[in-house]
């Protein structure tokens, strides 16, 4: 089952959370350094408890689980925002990470990483860091007391990014295929990178470089009809997933009136038995072995048509192949370029790896 919230789920929650803004932090709970709880009073709605689990959840509950001696990072959340206002709860871009702004006589940040390891960040309003649930020392940055939080150095947004940038960013990659670089490369993760493939028509196996401009402006335009997908979300819940709106080729085993909802039934924390994980394994080994005989018999065809297309075309790329041999001799690189650019079949011309892509 589910176990932590992609960069599209945590902007679904988001906007399921706005009904917390301008209500007032009335406790902090922890369970352990595992698990922390905000008791929200929120006007009009009352008593609401947020549940934050760094690096997994964050959804609001009706379960109350704490710890009978509450850690020094929760007794410190409870020096300093116990009875704060909540100002804002936004993403931070299209990352993982989740803002809380909070008010008492001064202002706060309280910050939730949710890659990697997780971690809960409290700072001052100039983003120096007050408490930590975890310190955290890497190369770029440091995340411990005294030091300035510094957001992490972001990939491309999957809310706002063009046709045109995603082009030169596909262009680039160097991904095995279309819906693995939409998954890193643009934060999408796994299972909405090749969502937004089903839904635009886009196959999902095709090499970044290999997508005609038509098809990444389809992805662009898939990846804004997100934001309206999610701007009013509900609880899908599959064997293997929670989506906030309803998956291409898929049937819910229940759909729920909100999000959070959804997200409430699941426990991270709960530890499965050993027969479980490994019936588990064994069946994710299988889906994955099956997926891939499809994906490598996908290949195959590809590169079949790719062989009957040269083939077709053959006289023709055999004259351009002599026409640029000709050319290198008394011309450079740059000079070929603007030439072969006046051919409106030729797609690109890559200087740096001597390439030239046609439409055929």
């Amino acid at each position: 089952m589910k176990k932590s919230l992609a960069s599209v789920e945590i902007a679904a929650i988001i906007h399921e959370l706005q009904r917390l803004v301008k209500g007032k932090v009335s406790q902090i709970y922890d369970y352990g350094e595992k698990e922390l709880l905000l008791q929200v009073h929120a006007p009009q709605l009352g008593k609401q408890l947020l549940r934050i689990i760094p690096g997994k959840l964050l959804n609001l509950t009706d379960k109350k689980e704490t710890s009978l001696r509450p850690t020094g990072f929760c007794m410190q959340l409870r020096k300093y925002i116990d009875n704060a206002t909540i100002n804002k709860i936004e993403q931070q871009n299209s990352e993982r990470i989740v803002i809380i702004e909070l008010e008492k006589k001064e202002r706060f940040y309280l910050i939730i990483e949710f890659f990697s390891t997780g971690n809960i960040i409290l700072t001052d309003n100039t983003l120096n860091i007050i408490g930590v649930l975890h310190r955290q020392i890497w190369k770029d940055r440091a995340v411990k007391p005294r030091e300035t939080y510094v957001f992490p150095e972001h990939k491309a947004q999957w809310k706002d990014i063009s046709s045109q940038d995603l082009e030169e960013l596909l262009n680039k990659s160097e991904k095995k295929n279309i819906a693995t670089a939409l998954a890193t490369e643009v934060s999408l993760g796994g299972v909405y990178a090749e969502e937004i493939c089903k839904q635009t028509q886009v196959d999902k196996n095709k090499l970044p470089t290999e997508l005609s401009r038509e098809e990444v402006q389809k992805l662009a335009g898939g990846m804004k009809a997100l934001l309206k997908l999610i701007a009013n979300p509900h609880g899908y819940i599959y064997e293997q997933e929670i989506s906030p709106f309803p998956l291409s080729d898929a049937i819910p085993i229940k759909k729920m009136e909100t999000y959070n909802e959804a997200i409430n039934t699941l426990n991270p924390l709960e530890v499965a038995s050993p027969f479980e994980k490994k019936i588990s394994g064994i069946k994710k080994m299988i889906t994955e072995q099956e997926e891939s005989i499809k994906e490598l018999q996908e290949k195959i065809d590809r590169n079949k048509r790719k062989g009957e297309l040269i083939y077709e075309h053959y006289p023709a790329l055999q004259k351009l192949l002599q026409i640029v041999q000709e050319l290198r001799k008394s011309h450079d690189w740059n000079f070929i370029e603007k030439e072969l650019k006046k051919e409106k079949r030729i797609r690109q011309v890559n200087l740096k790896d001597k390439k030239i892509r046609i439409d055929l």
